[in-house]
């Protein structure tokens, strides 16, 4: 791409500027605490398609900005009730976006009446605002029995992190357990104030305010792109138990269930004979899980963990994980590591209709502390992926079963070409009957090597660092290192730091993408005060594949209490 132009320097060269937060007076008698947060993260970057016909500029500002009120009742007293009020704001806008369209687009991402819709892009938001959590708690009520959050928040558990707009209601017994119960809607793209993170994969969801078929003024219809569904409120609810008793031990058991409502098609185009589309309409399940996380320990022997979610709509264990580590005196620790893992998708999804494996990671690990100031960890083992057909390659590019598809192809129709890179078709039918044929998918597993070494040496006003990986198999390699360091000055007002990194990649079925990169960033960092801090860091990427990359970032953070 060679250097950066000079529209991205201009957008990335000084964006920050001072916050400032005015506190506000209250009477003594009171002692409610405030506290207020604001990050800014400013990022500039172009990328060049594989191809070099494509470049994408980005131009990207996020802000973020949090209140938070603690005892709100008065002064606080241990033990008896207290409230707060949490609430954060995120603007990730980037306004890099219709940047790359001819003048005869513009603005052709975000807007559908633009070219016929040919360039617009469904959900897609130059600036969009998030209430990331907005909630009122109440804790150690009726003599911290009861407990209580409204609003918007996040509930981590064995089931993943997951945000919601209703209520929950903790009540601690004196018998060693807790028992929650939590409702309302899930948070989902496309609705108000909300993103798609938390939800189900598998599903392309959101608001068809702005477009309709045709360009036309006409109310939005679910018709208007088959593929993208309405967003529509999603009922949920769960319940957790969980452990209160002696730190050595503890254990939570959860269950949740969310609803799918509103319209989804499940073809893509409308039946040739006039029927229109074919949908499902009510109430129906978007996911339905349950699971449970526990460990067991003590400090000066070492601890065993394991946790399991079963998916109840897919009727499958989508995940498991069991750990052991020892305390091998006061500069060893030793573990061993076993992970399970099965993707699951929304009902909705039309993955749920795809075979898909699952991948298991067996390791072992190392962490030795050399030094107060030099530690070294490291890990190795093996992972597993588990499929239907024998994914090993061959010959041509194709993997065993890709090759035993193509024969097939070949058997029936010996004209056509069906080898690496090119776009076949089968009149005939061959292929579908190979794959579908049992004695063509048996299920195979394959065994990748994988390997991790870290080093950090740490010194009086810095820190220098060393990590490396590899995961190697039949199916190709992924390799690289990364070395990094930091320096503080003026007793940590002034930082510079440094990471220079070489990773290589290869796959027997493409090796015409096999390349390896190098990169290298730079930061500098300026603390103006305790509670506000400012960096500004340059990044550059390279490989054969796309050329060259830049990035630039700023960075501010500010925090006050009162």
């Amino acid at each position: 791409m060679g250097r950066p132009t000079g529209k991205l320097a201009r957008s990335c060269v000084a964006v920050v500027a001072g916050l400032a937060v005015a506190g506000v007076a209250r009477p003594s008698a009171r002692a409610a605490e405030f506290e207020v947060q604001g990050d800014t993260a400013l990022q500039g970057y172009e990328v060049v398609s594989p191809w070099g016909d494509v470049t994408v500029d980005r131009r990207r500002f996020m802000q973020s900005v949090g209140l938070a009120a603690y005892n709100l009742q008065g002064r606080y007293t241990p033990g008896e009730a207290d409230y707060r009020a949490v609430v954060m704001l995120r603007v990730d806008a980037d306004f890099g976006i219709n940047s790359q369209l001819p003048a005869n687009q513009a603005g052709g991402e975000t807007n559908f009446a633009v070219a016929g819709g040919s360039r617009y892009i469904p959900g897609l938001q130059i600036a969009p605002l998030e209430l990331m959590v907005g909630y009122v708690e109440g804790r150690n009520l009726a003599h911290g029995l009861l407990g209580f959050r409204v609003g918007r928040q996040y509930v981590t558990d064995a089931l993943g992190w997951w945000a919601f707009d209703g209520g929950l209601v903790k009540v601690t017994t004196p018998y060693y357990l807790q028992v929650e119960a939590y409702g309302g809607l899930e948070e989902r793209g496309g609705l108000p104030l909300s993103t798609s993170r938390f939800e189900s994969q598998g599903v392309w969801r959101g608001s068809h305010t702005g477009f309709v078929a045709g360009g036309g003024t006409e109310a939005p219809s679910v018709v208007d792109y088959p593929s993208y569904v309405y967003a529509e409120p999603a009922p949920a609810y769960g319940v957790a138990l969980e452990s209160n008793g002696p730190s050595w031990v503890h254990g939570r058991f959860s269950y949740r269930h969310v609803y799918n409502t509103g319209t989804a098609l499940t073809t893509q185009f409308p039946e040739p004979d006039g029927g229109g589309f074919h949908a499902v309409t009510g109430l129906r399940t978007s996911q339905e899980r349950l699971g449970f996380a526990g460990d067991i320990g003590k400090s000066d022997i070492g601890v065993l963990k394991g946790s399991f979610v079963y998916d109840l709509y897919n009727q499958l264990v989508s995940s498991y994980v069991a750990s052991a580590e020892v305390y091998a005196g006061k500069h060893v620790t030793v573990g061993a590591d076993a992970d399970y893992f099965v993707p699951t998708f929304d009902g909705d999804s039309i993955w749920n209709w795809f075979t898909h494996g699952p991948m298991t990671s067996l390791t072992g690990r190392v962490a030795l502390r050399v030094s107060k100031r030099f530690n070294v960890t490291g890990s190795g083992g093996a992972r597993l992926f588990r499929t239907y057909g024998d994914p090993t390659p061959v010959a041509g590019g194709l993997s065993a079963f890709g090759a035993g598809e193509c024969a097939a192809v070949k058997a029936t129709s010996p004209a056509l070409n069906c080898a690496l890179g090119q776009v076949w078709y089968d009149p005939a039918g061959a292929a579908h009957a190979y794959d579908t044929a049992e004695a063509n998918r048996a299920a195979a597993t394959t065994v990748d090597a994988i390997a991790n070494l870290n080093g950090r040496y740490r010194f009086a006003s810095g820190d220098v660092g060393l990590k490396g990986m590899v995961e190697t198999g039949a199916r190709g390699s992924r390799e690289g290192a990364d070395v990094n360091g930091e320096k503080r000055w003026d007793g940590g007002r002034y930082l510079t730091a440094a990471r220079v990194s070489v990773y290589g990649w290869s796959d027997p079925t493409r090796p015409d993408r096999d390349a390896v990169s190098f990169g290298y960033v730079l930061t500098g960092g300026f603390k103006p005060a305790q509670l506000a801090n400012i960096k500004l860091e340059w990044e550059h990427d390279t490989n054969r594949l796309v050329g060259q990359r830049y990035r630039v970032m700023a960075l501010v953070n500010v925090r006050v209490l009162k």
